[in-house]
């Protein structure tokens, strides 16, 4: 974890040494870079990984996706309803040679060419199917899911996305109705049932994030320090980790049928 700082922050040099905040930290970065920095220093300590799963805050940054993409890692990253699509491949038209006036730089889509649509606009129309993505403490746990193939279309009025590979659009309907979207660079014969397994595995996430913060205190800091802030946060994930694995002992030396004290009855 590390702390993102605002424009307000960086800008103020006597409270960035008010805080004691280091020197190579004192940079622009969003969210995303933040992530992707913390994500190569854990794979360079050993653990590669293959797959990021991540909200719509990081997945909406198309960039963000290039750069998972060119680490050789798979991605399910959450959208927004406003993101635009092709749902058929777009045709584009190169650059022509300047005779007069400003000369063309980008691509831009052909006549005839299939226009972006919004994930809400596609949404309306696309039929989803009940997916079981596991068994839960309450019962099935499911939704109502669609898994197409799309080509981003961001920046396309300006020819920013020509060329784009198509990707995966995953449409998650919820139990209240309300839709979550998610683009994917999962293989092409990816079931729909292993990409709603994987986007649903972030939940565990989301939870033991909460539980960080409402039962272990991750969100009490107040200091004004860049290594009291990490310090704490660091504490408070140990803590977590204790509490998980205790769990997990607790949950290993139950009592199951057919058992007593862990031994089996004769």
């Amino acid at each position: 974890m590390r702390l993102y700082l605002p424009e307000s922050w960086l800008g103020d040099a006597k409270r960035l040494d008010k805080a004691r905040v280091p020197e190579d930290q004192r940079r622009p970065l969003t969210k995303g870079q933040i992530a992707l920095e913390l994500l190569d220093r854990v794979r360079s300590e050993g653990l590669p990984g293959g797959l990021v799963v991540a909200d719509s805050g990081y997945g909406v940054s198309g960039p963000s996706r290039d750069r998972l993409a060119e680490r050789g890692l798979h991605y399910v990253v959450g959208v927004t309803d406003e993101m635009v699509v092709f749902t058929e491949q777009p045709r584009w038209v190169a650059p022509a040679a300047a005779t007069g006036g400003r000369p063309q730089k980008r691509p831009r889509l052909a006549e005839g060419s299939p226009r972006p649509v919004s994930l809400k606009e596609l949404a309306a129309r696309t039929p989803r199917r009940k997916v079981t993505w596991r068994e839960g403490t309450k019962g099935p746990m499911w939704g109502r899911f669609a898994w197409l193939r799309v080509w981003p279309g961001q920046g396309w009025s300006t020819g920013q996305c020509a060329g784009t590979a198509p990707i995966r659009l995953l449409i998650e309907e919820q139990a209240d109705g309300k839709l979550k979207y998610a683009f994917s660079d999962l293989p092409a014969d990816t079931s729909r049932l292993r990409a709603v397994r994987l986007w649903r595995s972030r939940w565990p996430v989301e939870l033991g994030y909460q539980q960080m913060k409402e039962e272990l205190g991750l969100d009490h800091h107040e200091g004004r320090s860049w290594r009291g802030f990490h310090h704490h946060a660091c504490l408070v994930m140990l803590a977590y980790g204790f509490h998980t694995l205790e769990q997990r002992r607790a949950r290993r030396g139950r009592s199951r049928p057919g058992k007593e004290g862990g031994a089996e009855r004769p």
